[in-house]
Order: C-alpha cells, then sequence, then structure tokens
C-alpha cells in the first residue's frame, strides 16, 4: 500500500493493488492524518469486498459457490444474496447481456426462501468481473460521503472512475482514455460527482466478452465507455454495451440514467 500527501496542492494520494489490478484514490484536504485514515478504510473495505467476490481466491464465497454449487445448493450471506439479485435484475433489463454466467443464466438455480444457489450444469460458473469494481466504487462512495470528503478521484485500474465533486484547480476531474492498440490517446472526458466505467478488448485479453444470446466472443477491436451517476450501472452497462447491439443500446439509454455513453473503434 502506497500513501503521499502534497501539501502545496492539498492532496493525499493512496494506492493499492487488489481485485486483480490497481486501486488509486486522490483525497482533498487539510488533515493528511485524517484523510490517510480514510484512505486506510477505503483499502480494508475493498479488501474485505475482493475476499467475497473473487472466483480466483479459494478462500472467497463466490470460489465456495463455484466449486460446490454444481453439487448442493449453496447459502449465502445477506451481502451476497443483494448482490446476486441486483446481478438478476441487470441480467434482465438489459435482455440478458449482462450475465455473470457467461450465458447460461437459465442454469442458475435461485432459492429466495433459503438464499442459496445451485448450478445446474457442469462447467458452470459465476464470474462478478463485470459487477465488482462498480460495487466496491459504490462502497468507497458511502464511504467519502459518511466523512464528508466531496472532492475525490477514485480510479479502479484505469477501467472504473468515480469523480466527487471538481479538481481543487478546475471545475471538473480530467479522465483520459487511451487506444489500448496503440497507447495513443483518443478522448478526455471531463467528470463531476459521475462514475465512468471503460470496457473493451485490448492485446492482453482480446476476446473476453460474452454475447449472451450466442455464446460466442466479442472479438472486434473497440472500448464503450459510460457515465451515469450510479457507479454500478456504468460498470455493469458499459460490459452490457460491448455485448448488446443497436436496439439493445437505444432501449438502455431510455431505461438507465446514461450521462454519456460512447463507443470508440481501436
Amino acid at each position: 500500500m502506497y500513501t503521499n500527501y502534497y501539501p502545496a496542492s492539498r492532496l493525499f494520494h493512496g494506492s493499492l493493488y487488489v481485485m486483480g489490478t490497481r486501486l488509486d484514490a486522490l483525497l482533498f484536504g487539510d488533515h493528511s492524518v485524517a484523510l490517510n485514515d480514510l484512505w486506510q478504510q477505503i483499502g480494508s473495505e475493498v479488501v474485505r469486498l475482493d475476499k467475497m467476490l473473487s472466483r480466483f481466491d479459494n478462500q472467497s464465497a463466490l470460489y465456495r459457490i463455484n466449486r460446490d454449487a454444481a453439487f448442493y445448493p449453496v447459502g449465502t450471506n445477506n451481502e451476497l444474496w443483494a448482490i446476486l439479485m441486483d446481478c438478476k435484475r441487470y441480467y434482465n433489463l438489459t435482455q440478458g447481456c449482462f450475465d455473470i454466467a457467461l450465458g447460461r443464466w437459465s442454469q442458475i438455480i435461485f432459492d429466495e426462501v433459503n438464499q442459496t444457489v445451485f448450478l445446474d450444469g457442469q462447467g458452470l460458473y459465476l464470474d462478478l468481473g463485470g459487477y465488482a469494481k462498480g460495487y466496491a466504487v459504490e462502497r468507497i462512495r458511502l464511504i467519502l460521503e459518511q466523512h464528508a470528503a466531496n472532492r475525490a478521484l477514485i480510479n479502479f485500474g484505469d477501467s472504473m472512475t468515480l469523480a466527487l465533486g471538481t479538481h481543487p484547480h478546475g471545475n471538473h476531474w480530467p479522465v483520459g482514455i487511451d487506444n489500448p492498440y496503440n497507447g495513443l490517446r483518443i478522448d478526455n472526458i471531463r467528470l463531476c460527482d459521475m462514475a465512468l466505467s471503460v470496457s473493451g478488448n485490448m492485446p492482453a485479453h482480446p476476446a473476453h466478452i460474452v454475447r449472451p444470446d450466442t455464446g460466442d466472443l466479442v472479438h472486434d477491436k473497440k472500448l464503450v465507455a459510460v457515465a451515469t451517476h450510479h457507479p454500478v450501472d456504468a460498470e455493469v452497462l458499459s460490459t452490457a454495451f460491448m455485448a448488446g447491439n443497436a436496439n439493445h443500446r437505444a432501449e438502455w439509454i431510455h431505461r438507465f440514467e446514461i450521462k454519456e455513453y460512447k463507443i470508440y473503434n481501436c
């Protein structure tokens, strides 16, 4: 975990590797000790979520579902159950274009009375990769609001950004988007009290998003950026926009409170 405070700009910088990527926070204020304490709370919360939502950590609740739920219904805690029900809501709202079962949603059996999950199919597993960072950033926002921290920039893996208030020396937080295939800047987004999520294919992961209706991988060399007031909406929709078609996108614009969305051909 890295921390530094810059008195001249009154900015605190905290950095942590978690959820398989880097989390950076810029927090504005006069008291470095208080900002460091706030950053420690943020880091602890995201580590806690990673321990619950990672499908790679053999101690996580999601790993246990993926390991055992093909054999018997697996119980969940209240928070994970609420997350899975939220994923179900997004699945319905996006006509199946957001699917944590990668095209096999119909094979998940939820018991809402007992809060259990059963996976009815060989090789079936749940992947919260298109949801977890958005949820984590929403939890970070709640922590910041509880401490009246109304100027902050959260950057999670260069794919999920939360901007609260404005930059200390401007009327927005500037966020750049780079083309992963050549490293050139393709856009600059101005954010103020907004979340931005960017999804797409890149050289290291050229086809990692599934079209749930066909089960085919999305091979398009493109990025999708979605800005909303809600981090989870942004995270989910940036993935869904990659998998959906023009008709889907036209409907989602009216269904969700989307501030801005862009598609970049790389």
